[in-house]
């Protein structure tokens, strides 16, 4: 059988990106500071350390519909949008974070390699 060499799929680039090392958790935070989690705001992960607003709770608590996928295409939200900005939907384009965002638009301008 003959060996598939993966390394030469890859830019030589890619060999030079740092390594990903994500946020530590709340939890292991407050261990190795010795801290209880309460006593801590973590802002070093994009995340909202306060949670929802009560009127989030409550929007969320009302909503029944959990168990659907919801419309791929965001039309609700962008024609909010489009409404608050005065832009036509069609030049909207809503995701499920930054991270999507990023990747759908690489995959449209960039050739694999």
């Amino acid at each position: 059988m003959v060996a598939f060499d993966t390394q030469g799929l890859l830019r030589r680039a890619i060999y030079e990106v740092e390594e990903y090392t994500p946020s530590l958790s709340l939890d292991l935070l407050s261990e190795r500071l010795g801290l209880p989690t309460e006593r801590i705001v973590k802002l070093d992960a994009n995340e909202n350390p306060y949670g929802p607003s009560p009127k989030v709770q409550e929007a969320l608590a009302a909503y029944g519909y959990y168990h659907l996928y919801p419309d791929s295409r965001q039309n609700r939200l962008r024609e909010a949008i489009q409404r608050y900005l005065a832009v036509d939907k069609a030049h909207i384009m809503a995701g499920n974070g930054s991270d999507e965002l990023i990747d759908l638009v690489m995959r449209l301008l960039l050739d694999p390699g």
